[in-house]
């Protein structure tokens, strides 16, 4: 079957479908022809859809989920760089959570989002565990104080700092999950020979930018992705699918108060060369 449709209607011949190809599996089109995909170059394509995007034309379209195309006008999505700037600014890690739930609908809404994240030859590796039970979230706290327990007075990196999490949680406060009410996870494929989360990081930052525009607040869960890599007893309560393991972490729900300045930050230091 052909990876791409072509309305000859409204193709130029203009070859920018070929031009932005990634794998440069589309021939050119010559006056006698339109841009195609040789049968023998079909299972090469690897869905990325710039062939599509790119079609100024609007002539194409790519044979993965065509009913999904989005069209849209020349300026229609633009955000000027100045308010872009300051809803990325704004962003603030949440933690102090309300007790609501957040809606699982808002929750697909930010994962739709998370899609569209880069990643390597569009392999597309991140998949989500939503932890939405509250009782879970605290047994996952609860777990993630168990290791700091059993790295404490050891060799650890975090051994000497875990003391101050300890105390806090003795004395009745919850310094791991900041009470969430929701708890999510990336996880990608595990490989033996090396581990690279950062295509699990890209889609998960693509959520925390997104987050706010929903109306929910988050913090990345650095103690419970700790926890993941280092106690088998947390894992084993995450229950992921065989060969799958936990990239980045990340608590969320609604904020309970609202951000009204932005703070200041180092000046940017760049090289130029």
């Amino acid at each position: 079957m052909a990876n791409i449709f072509i309305n000859q209607d409204l193709c130029i011949k203009c070859n920018t479908c070929a031009t932005v190809c990634v794998t440069r599996i589309i021939e050119k089109a010559t006056v006698l022809a339109f841009p195609e995909v040789l049968e023998s170059n079909v299972e090469k394509c690897i869905k990325c859809g710039h062939c599509e995007a790119f079609c100024a034309q609007k002539a194409l379209t790519l044979n993965f989920l065509p009913r999904e195309k989005v069209l849209f006008a020349p300026r229609e999505g633009q955000i000027a760089s100045e308010d872009l700037a300051i809803y990325i600014k704004k962003r603030r890690s949440i933690r102090h959570f309300s007790s609501k739930p957040v809606n699982k609908e808002l929750i697909d809404g930010m994962l739709d989002v998370a899609r569209y994240a880069a990643s390597g030859g569009n392999g597309q590796p991140v998949k989500w565990l939503v932890v939405y039970d509250t009782d879970s979230v605290k047994k996952i706290a609860e777990l993630t104080i168990e290791w700091m327990r059993s790295i404490q007075h050891t060799a650890h990196p975090l051994a000497a700092y875990v003391s101050v999490i300890l105390s806090q949680w003795d004395s009745g406060l919850e310094p791991i999950c900041r009470n969430a009410p929701h708890l999510l996870f990336a996880h990608i494929p595990y490989q033996e020979k090396w581990y690279d989360p950062s295509e699990a990081v890209i889609a998960m930052t693509h959520v925390d930018i997104a987050a706010p525009s929903f109306g929910v607040g988050t913090c990345w869960a650095g103690f419970v992705q700790l926890a993941v890599a280092g106690y088998k007893p947390l894992r084993d309560f995450l229950d992921l699918p065989q060969g799958r393991v936990v990239a980045c972490s990340m608590m969320f729900g609604y904020p309970v108060y609202k951000v009204t300045s932005i703070p200041r930050r180092n000046p940017v230091e760049v090289i130029w060369k």
